[in-house]
Formats: structure tokens, sequence, C-alpha cells
């Protein structure tokens, strides 16, 4: 029989639970910075693969995407390249939630 003292979960976002040995409280302040970066690296990482994306990161993407349509000044090749990524979108939530756009 053996003793696993040292366990760590892993969660969703690929980091580990377990705590180091001197935590450092953070501020209210730090934990929402680092939370702004988290969801910054999650709609990074993202990219190009919609498909495993969670539902707040699709809809950031999407925001995002239309956002620079909307957008008078933008360079028309961001603007195929942020068409093209609406479409990868808006294709994985059609697929996800079993939408029938053809009403």
């Amino acid at each position: 029989m053996t003793s696993n003292s040292q366990l760590n979960v892993v969660t969703r976002d690929g980091t580990s639970d377990a705590s180091p040995a001197t935590s450092i409280p953070r501020t209210a302040a730090q934990r929402q910075r680092a939370y702004r970066l988290r969801r910054k690296r999650a709609v990074i990482d993202a990219i190009g693969e919609e498909t495993c994306a969670s539902r707040v990161t699709l809809l950031s993407l999407l925001s995002d995407g239309l956002a620079a349509l909307d957008a008078g000044g933008t360079p028309t090749m961001l603007i195929e390249i942020k068409r093209n990524s609406v479409k990868r979108v808006l294709n994985a939530i059609v697929t996800r939630y079993g939408i029938d756009l053809t009403d």
C-alpha cells in the first residue's frame, strides 16, 4: 500500500490546485487581474480550436470578431481574418447546441 501525501488535482485550465508551501494572500485587485489574464490566455489558445473552447471563450472570440468587423478603420486583410474567425465560432456554437438555421 502506497501513500499519496502530495496528491495534486489538475483543473480544466491545466493548473494544479496544490498550494505552494508559502502562500501569499492576494488582494481582490490581484485576483481580478489574474482572472482577466487567464481569460485572455484562454481566448488566444482557442483560436483555431473553437470546437474545444468554453462557452465564455467562444463568446469573447465572437465579440472580438464582430467588433473588428464593425470598426471603420479595420484593414482589409484583418477583416477577412476576423470574418473567418466569426464563421468558425458560429459554426462551433451551432454544432455544439444543435441549432437548426434552416427555419
